[in-house]
């Protein structure tokens, strides 16, 4: 679980990042800078749901996790590359992203959580 607490923390640093980026260096036109906003904001949720479930034990709460980190890596960085780049050609891991992102909080519902 330690790995997903690193992973998570990285992940919401990341999303802040972006959200500064965004808001302040980036030139970015209307739809680019909501696109890169969402993803943000879809990545630093996942970020903070992924850093509850590093302190549950148990095995599907791990994948769970990692599902939801993975999913949003996917979606999020999709959409960071389409407000950045002139490629299109990688649009399609958007919908993998966030099937993986919602299977995670799936399994999530099924995890054991942890008693005190």
């Amino acid at each position: 679980m330690r790995l997903l607490n690193m992973f998570a923390a990285l992940s919401g640093a990341l999303a802040l990042i972006m959200l500064m980026l965004v808001s302040h260096a980036l030139a970015l036109s209307g739809e680019d800078a909501a696109r890169m906003q969402l993803a943000a904001f879809i990545q630093l949720t996942a970020a903070a749901a992924a850093l509850a479930v590093s302190n549950r034990a148990g095995r599907l709460n791990l994948i769970a996790g990692a599902m939801i980190l993975a999913g949003a890596a996917t979606f999020s960085g999709t959409l960071y590359a389409l407000s950045l780049t002139p490629v299109r050609s990688f649009v399609m891991l958007a919908p993998i992203g966030g099937v993986t992102l919602i299977a995670g909080w799936i399994a999530l519902a099924f995890a054991q959580p942890q008693r005190p």
